[in-house]
């Protein structure tokens, strides 16, 4: 149980990370809809499984370089994802495919440092617990982000008519720009 409760506390915390995926669910909500932003907010659940096998097999091994190099590929996602958005004209309530804004949060998550970071240190002391405490983690902590990041979109839909908010999802582009240039600096730097 404790065990259960902690990862459900670990991943609303982290579901309430101002981060770049709650900006891109934020930004999906608002360009495309309510369906584009909760799809966003799973990309977690459909990404992790990945980082959290690395985790499991490499994380005494890994090369001293490795989050240098999520650092760049990082940001460089943010700064095209960013600067794509920025570009590209209003969608005026065009539906958005499920595979389009899923695809972005996807790719986002799979380079976003901070998740192997998480797992890598937070989340490898409790996958090595004994069993079945590991399941209880992974079972409270999904919940937990991804139940954030869809409140976060419920929200933003909720309070997408208000005037200023609509131009917030162009501009909040160049956040993600912004996040963009600050991992690529932090990876050449403390």
């Amino acid at each position: 149980m404790e065990a259960l409760i902690l990862g459900l506390t670990l991943g609303f915390s982290a579901g309430m990370n101002p981060g770049p995926l709650t900006v891109l669910v934020m930004r999906q909500t608002l360009t495309h809809g309510l369906r584009a932003g909760l799809l966003a907010s799973t990309a977690p659940v459909l990404t992790d499984a990945l980082v959290v096998l690395l985790a499991l097999g490499l994380a005494r091994g890994l090369p001293p370089g490795f989050q240098v190099w999520m650092n760049l590929l990082g940001g460089a996602v943010l700064i095209y994802l960013g600067v794509k958005g920025f570009l590209k004209k209003e969608a005026e309530g065009k539906p958005i495919t499920a595979g389009q804004g899923l695809r972005d949060a996807i790719i986002l998550n799979l380079t976003n440092p901070n998740a192997y970071l998480f797992w890598f240190t937070v989340g490898i002391s409790q996958l090595k617990r004994p069993v079945p405490e590991p399941l209880f983690f992974i079972l409270g902590f999904y919940p937990g982000i991804v139940g954030c990041k869809a409140a976060i979109a419920l929200l933003t839909a909720r309070f997408r008519a208000v005037p200023w908010l609509r131009p917030l999802a162009r501009w909040s582009n160049i956040l993600l720009v912004l996040i963009g240039i600050y991992l690529l600096l932090h990876a050449f730097g403390p």
